[in-house]
């Protein structure tokens, strides 16, 4: 036998995402086959369960179908106005204003505001329309359902109600709730938009009845434009109550200031100062030259007299009398300058008080309705809105695709889903890929019908299942090109996984090329003897015992004399000690002179320790993997298990393969010929 090979078990190296875009992408080191076996793949779990994506693509489109029918039609009336800034008299009409914008941003605010929405429900009189409600709650799924259906087929399911208009008595706290559930449907169904480059706004609002949706766009405007109306003029008033209190304000600072001035001139005798200031001057102007004129006198007399003379004397009490007169009518002419001060203070208050009033008035006279400086809004409406033809909602369409598209998709993706979650073979490839042991072949599911499958090698020699059981048997032979395998042990994982049929039929392929010898080493579920008649009931177990010779338990096979059959014969009460005796061994080694080949068919690896006693004897041990059946951890574990007693697996065999369901190629590539032989055969027939 070989020797072990410690690096059997390959580990799931499983791919990274950035790897899978990059096979699909074709970069990195990936090559164009490796990214065709990949879209293979995708498109081979695509194709196996087409049927579960069909179903799921069919309840999408379904479900689509009823959610278009069942959603209630909304419906979207539209009115085009035209809103300008208007600004004041005082206002430039020619200033660039970088932040127009959030002007527009107001107005479509307010369009959308409470107000706006409470004037439209006190203008229409909602909450005295008692069918109002009915024209704002959608009807049931039910209702949908049946009035799509009366639409198709003309049959109608349930009758036409006429809805009340009249007028019904609501309490106010009654009137309170419903007006203000009335607004806040209002303010949710208005949408605004403007142009970028035009002052065209767009006013929309959704309803389910068309008619209601035209009558609230029209009266939403209207009570926005109302609204601007409404705030002028009350910034107008605003503005004229303001000037008028405060022209009675300056008007009485004035009269004060006048009063004030009167008296000051009333208790200064100042009536006319014009004249008093000529006087006063004219009086100074004699009064200085008297005294200049008797101080020359004296200096005159001074040099022409002596100090003590007495006209020196007299001429000093002139100077003296001069200077008193001076001096007193100076005190009374700076006396004089403070009055005219005050007076000027007194007579400048009455003049910027009189300057005030009179620019107030004039104000107070051209007020208007832009008399407060700002901006207003200056609205028309340009087309009234108009009952939609259609609803914009549901797009029955639009809605039946997606909904069969996202029922594509989830069958697409519950698909790779249970690609993800099944563990088990589904391909030779994988089964290399996961175990990193060669695979020897692919033996295809036989159907529902198993009779005779353990002979169906004899059926046709040319057949599909029989070039893949000679292909098998040509994987083990070049296995070992200098000294080919004799004794083969065929196991598997678990019970009921093909290795029975495939040892019968490879004991068949094998009797082709020389003398075979079939053996069943199951000898705690042996099925050969059941399948193969024999005409002695004693078998391996004998004759390891002792009891009878080699003749008596093998028979030959009835129709293929190459092959020679040595069945388990009676039960042992301790199979795994028999095969381990060294009477098992040195038969094994016997046989070998006798017979070319040795198939034998042992017990599964996992339930008993069979396989593990008859791998140290023979010269390749195969496992058989059974295609949708057997987990990667099945497999795994049982060549763990072998490789821990020094035994290693030859090669796998996957069976009951789905060949028509897959693709060809993924299970050896083997079987275009097989096909193509069997065609060339019954063309000769």
């Amino acid at each position: 036998m070989n020797d072990l090979n410690t690096n059997s078990i390959a580990p799931e190296n499983a791919q990274s995402p950035e790897a899978i875009v990059k096979n699909l992408l074709g970069g990195g080191d990936a090559s164009s086959e490796s990214l065709s076996t990949t879209l293979a793949g995708l498109w081979q779990t695509v194709k196996e369960n087409r049927w579960g994506i069909i179903l799921l693509m069919i309840l999408g489109c379904l479900g689509g179908i009823f959610k278009a029918v069942s959603e209630t039609p909304v419906y979207q009336a539209r009115l085009t106005m035209a809103v300008e800034p208007s600004s004041s008299r005082m206002g430039s009409q020619n200033v660039f204003d970088p932040y127009a914008y959030r002007f527009y941003e107001t107005q479509y605010e307010l369009l959308k505001s409470r107000s706006v929405a409470e004037r439209v429900v006190d203008r229409l009189k909602l909450v005295e329309r008692d069918s109002v409600q009915t024209l704002l709650v959608p009807p049931s799924a039910l209702r949908s359902l049946a009035a799509e259906f009366t639409r198709i087929t003309g049959f109608e399911v349930f009758e036409e109600v006429d809805l009340p208009t009249q007028r019904v008595a609501l309490t106010s706290e009654e009137a309170d709730r419903k007006k203000s559930w009335l607004t806040g449907i209002i303010q949710s169904g208005v949408s605004v938009s403007g142009g970028e480059k035009t002052n065209l706004v767009q006013v929309t609002f959704n309803s389910i009845n068309p008619e209601f949706a035209a009558e609230i766009a029209n009266a939403l405007v209207s009570a926005y434009i109302e609204l601007g109306l409404d705030s002028q003029l009350n910034r107008s008033q605003q503005t004229t109550q303001w000037l008028a209190q405060r022209i009675d304000d300056l008007k009485s600072t004035l009269d004060t200031a006048q009063t004030d001035l009167q008296a000051f001139l009333v208790q200064e005798n100042l009536l006319d100062t014009s004249r008093s200031d000529q006087i006063t001057t004219t009086e100074l102007q004699a009064l200085n030259a008297e005294y200049i004129s008797a101080r020359a006198n004296l200096d005159e007399l001074a040099k022409r007299y002596g100090a003590r003379h007495p006209k020196i004397s007299e001429a000093r009490a002139d100077v003296a009398a001069a200077k008193r007169r001076l001096d007193s009518k100076s005190l009374a002419i700076s006396s004089s300058r403070e009055k005219q001060f005050e007076l000027a203070r007194l007579e400048r208050d009455v003049q910027v008080n009189q300057e005030l009033y009179e620019a107030f008035l004039s104000k107070f006279k051209e007020a208007d309705l832009s008399s407060s400086g700002s901006q207003v809004a200056s609205a028309r409406i340009v087309d009234k809105a108009l009952p939609p033809g259609g609803p914009i909602y549901p797009q029955k369409r639009r809605i039946i695709m997606m909904w069969t598209f996202g029922g594509l998709m989830l069958g697409v993706l519950l698909a790779f889903l249970r690609v993800q979650l099944d563990t088990t073979f589904k391909s030779g490839r994988s089964v290399e890929d996961k175990l990193g042991l060669p695979l020897l072949g692919v033996v295809q599911a036989m159907g529902d019908d198993t009779s005779g499958v353990e002979r169906l090698y004899l059926e046709n020699t040319r057949s599909v299942f029989s070039e893949s059981i000679n292909h098998i048997r040509t994987g083990i032979m070049y296995s070992n090109v200098d000294n080919p395998p004799k004794v083969i042990v065929i196991s598997s994982s678990v019970q009921s996984e093909g290795k029975t049929t495939l040892a019968s039929n490879l004991a068949l392929s094998y009797a082709q090329l020389g003398q075979t010898l079939l053996i069943d080493a199951d000898l705690r579920r042996p099925r050969i003897k059941h399948i193969i008649e024999t005409d002695t009931n004693v078998g391996l177990v004998d004759y390891v015992a002792g009891v009878v010779p080699l003749e008596d338990c093998v028979r030959r096979d009835k129709e293929e004399k190459n092959l020679f059959i040595l069945n388990s014969g009676t039960t042992p009460p301790n199979p795994l000690e028999l095969l381990a005796s060294d009477r098992f061994k040195q038969i094994i080694e016997d046989l070998r002179t006798r017979y070319a080949y040795i198939v034998i068919d042992t017990a599964p690896v996992l339930p008993a320790s069979d396989a593990v006693v008859l791998g140290q004897l023979c010269d390749a041990l195969l496992m058989a993997i059974q295609s949708d059946r057997t987990t990667h951890h099945m497999a795994r574990d049982a060549i763990k298990r072998l490789n821990a007693s020094k035994v290693a697996v030859e090669g796998l065999i996957l069976t009951q393969a789905n060949i028509k369901k897959g693709n060809p190629y993924q299970y050896g590539g083997y079987y275009g010929y097989g096909a193509y032989a069997y065609v060339e055969d019954k063309d000769k027939v």
